[in-house]
Formats: C-alpha cells, structure tokens, sequence
C-alpha cells in the first residue's frame, strides 16, 4: 500500500480538502454569498497547502493559477469577517478533538520587517527574533491535548490570532487609517489581547482545564487576575526574582483597621515584621529530599523529567499588600536549564504531576509558530492592511486545522501520529496524483506507480 494510502483514506487529498471547506464555510456568519469569494477562497486554500516557498499573494496565485487581482481583491478588499471565520474553525475543530484534559495557551510571535509602513511595525523587543528589531508581534491562543505517552503526539490547533498595535500607532489616526486599522482600535497590551482571544474560546464553550503561558504573561498580575475574574484556572510561568509571595495561612491585618499613622487601610496587609518573599530567595530554603522527581512525557532523546516542588502562598504586592490570590507555587529545576517557578490558581486539587504536564503543554505553540511559518506561510505576508494581514492569518490557521484534522485521522489514542509536514506533503502528493489521473486517464493505482518511478514530480 502506497504512503498516500497509508495516511489518508480514499478521496482524500486536495479533493478532501475542498469538501472540508465547503463544510467548513456552510454556516460562517461573516463569510461573503458571492460565489466568486468561496472560490476564491477554496483556492487560497489549496495554495497554502501546496509546496513552494513564496505563500505570498502573487506567490500563491502563480502556484494555483488564480488572477493575481482576484487574490488580491480576496485578501485584501474582501469584507468577509476573520473573526467569525475563526469561531466558526473553533467550533469545527471543537466537535472533533476537544477534551476536559485540553489546555489554552497564550503567547505572541514576531516577523521581521522592513520599513515602517506595515500595520504595528515599529523596533521592539521579539522573543522570536531574541533581540529587539524591526518587526511585527502578533499574539495568538493554541489548543493543546498532551500525547498519551509521546510528547510528539499532542494534537494542537490556533483558535485566534491578532496583531499587537503598539500605543504611538494608536495615537496616530492617519497612521491608521492608511493601513485600515479600525478608527475605534483602542491601545491594548498583549496580556490584554490574550484574555480576548480566551474570551472567544470560552463563548464556544470549548472543554478545556486550565489556561498555561510562558513569564511574560504569567508574570503580569492584571492578565492573572482576569483569568480568576473569569474563573480559569492557570498554570503560569512567572519570573521568580519578580513575584512576592509569603505563605497561604500567614495572618493578614483586614480592610478598614486603622493604621499607626492614622490612615483607615484599603488593602489586607501583612503583619509588622512580616515580609514577603521572591521564588528565587525561597528556592535556596527547600530541602534536597524535598524534592520530588517527576517524567511527564517522551520526548525525541528520552523521557522528560525534572525535580519538582509546590507549596501553598498568597500573592503579595508592593511588599505589603495581600491579594486574594492563593495557590500552589511550583520550582522547576532540570539539567541544562535554569530555575523556572509557575503559579497555579483553581487548581488545588490538581496532583503535581498533573500540574507539570499543564505547564509543559506550552511548547505546542511555539512549534505551531514554527509549523504555520515553514508549512504554510504566515510569515511571508507582504500585504501592508490590517484586514489583509488577518485575512492571510485566517487563512493559515484553518489550513493548519485542516492538516491537523488529517493527522488524527484514523490513529487511535496512543498511537504514534505522522508529523504535521508529512501530512501537508502527503495531501500535495494525492494533488499531483488525481493531476496525473485526470491529464491521462490512468487509475490511482497507476499514477501512484508513475510518481514511484518518477520521484522527481512528487512535492518535497
């Protein structure tokens, strides 16, 4: 039986693909009746899935033989709405993989760019670039399900994506309006942008138990709070010499209880004498046999493990301000890496394990940044519109869905899943075959046989 035959079942391919579009698009409240923009856009599609390394506008429309200008006018001009496209991806991809074990993550991801005319360009920092530069930071919201034993089998899924706009851009309404940025748009930080991206999530009601992000999120006090504002437990990773915190049971001086100066106090403070301490001046008291070994998958070169500590704290600000929030703190601590600390909420009855696994699922994201960008092309963008720019990322992120649907497909829980690149070459190699049947009427069988002999015309 041929690879093609192997991963996916007949009639799937590129013909698969339009069927899961035309699906797909049957109930999306922002997409256009006109028939020339769902063919457009079944096109688009198609282009994003087949090899080639400019996915581009003009790229994409020499690689499926689509009038430059209908592509153009598709991404660039078309009213079609991303945002009800993505709720409509997050309810598909909802229905076919969504688990109470599913985990939110949060984080962003940057392009470089030239000049100063695309949408939020401007030199900032970018942890994909490691260095600040000239770029773009778009923030994004994956779904994540940890593989039954191989951390190589999490099935992972974009539920939204949105461009970070710097505040001197909102400032400048003419800036704006040259790159269609809504006249409305007002400044929002990327934790900000984040908690509305989950808000999309949580209106679908999609299972899921618990939110987790990398420090740059987790270490912001206002995106933690509106994650308990809205009842979603989270594991978070936070910057340990940062976060102040002293022991859950610590007795804290109420609201209302007048202070030696005089002042009625605003907040819960903490006693005379008591002061709150960082992770990383709290790590140096835990005992080694405190420490508690913990494997949470396999990985490529082995299992993944580390050493492990919780304890129960309340958050405090400004040294002496009690929060109500309470949870575990978590100290990592692995070969080769550095002290990470994470704090979890609404989790208390969650096992260590349990909660390292939430922790860990976070690298899903990182390698659908990587995977949308060398698969499918979000970076290569070179529209200069805010509507063109998350038209394009629309587009990717239900192509991703796509492939991903593809690759769960007929592979029971526990068994090994193909890469997501290998599904995307696959689907381009059934493309090429149903060519090769239809220009000379030969069998599948037959045009399977011709692309064994011919290596050289199946896609990389």
């Amino acid at each position: 039986m041929s690879r093609s035959r192997e991963l996916f079942t007949i009639g799937a391919g590129m013909k698969g693909a339009n069927c899961f579009l035309k699906n797909y698009s049957r109930h999306w409240s922002g997409w256009s009746r006109s028939k020339d923009t769902k063919n457009n856009a079944k096109k688009y599609f198609t282009g994003i899935l087949l090899p080639g390394k400019r996915k581009n506008m003009s790229g994409i429309s020499n690689r499926i033989n689509l009038d430059p200008n209908a592509t153009q006018q598709f991404i660039t001009d078309s009213p079609w709405t991303p945002e009800a496209v993505m709720t409509n991806n997050i309810q598909v991809m909802s229905k076919n993989t969504a688990k109470k074990k599913g985990v939110l993550i949060i984080d962003d991801t940057g392009q470089e760019k030239k000049g100063n005319k695309s949408p939020g360009v401007k030199r900032q920092y970018s942890g994909t670039l490691g260095h600040t530069g000239n770029c773009q930071i778009s923030v994004a919201c994956f779904y994540g399900i940890p593989g039954h034993s191989r951390n190589a089998d999490a099935v992972y899924w974009p539920t939204g994506m949105r461009l970070y706009i710097p505040q001197e851009w909102v400032e400048d309404e003419d800036r704006c309006e040259e790159v269609g940025i809504p006249g409305d748009m007002k400044f929002q930080t990327k934790p900000e942008i984040g908690l509305k991206l989950i808000d999309c999530v949580r209106n679908e009601k999609v299972p899921h138990c618990a939110i987790t992000t990398d420090s740059a999120y987790g270490s912001d006090g206002k995106f933690r709070k509106g994650l308990r504002d809205r009842q979603e437990p989270y594991v978070v990773s936070v910057i340990p010499s940062l976060i102040l915190v002293v022991p859950e049971d610590t007795p804290f001086i109420p609201v209302g209880t007048k202070c030696a100066n005089g002042r009625i106090r605003k907040y819960p403070g903490l006693p005379e004498g008591m002061k709150p301490k960082t992770p990383e001046s709290i790590v140096n008291e835990i005992s080694k046999p405190d420490w508690q070994e913990i494997t949470w998958s396999e990985g490529t070169k082995g299992k993944l493990s580390g050493r492990f500590f919780r304890m129960r704290v309340r958050v405090v600000v400004k040294q002496k301000e009690v929060t109500n929030e309470m949870g575990w703190l978590i100290f990592e601590r692995r070969k080769g890496v550095g002290l990470k600390v994470y704090m979890c909420w609404g989790l208390d009855d969650f096992s260590l394990e349990d909660l390292v696994k939430i922790a860990h699922i976070r690298w899903v994201i990182e390698q659908g940044f990587k995977q949308m960008k060398g698969e499918l092309g979000l970076d290569e963008f070179e529209g200069r519109t805010w509507r063109g720019w998350h038209h394009h990322a629309a587009m990717v992120m239900i192509a991703f869905s796509y492939l991903m649907l593809k690759r769960i497909e007929g592979h029971p829980n526990g068994e090994k899943l193909p890469t997501l690149p290998q599904v995307r070459k696959e689907l381009a190699r059934l493309y090429v075959r149903r060519s090769i049947e239809r220009r000379f009427k030969i069998s599948p069988e037959e045009a399977d046989a011709f692309l064994d002999d011919e290596p050289v015309l199946a896609p990389e």
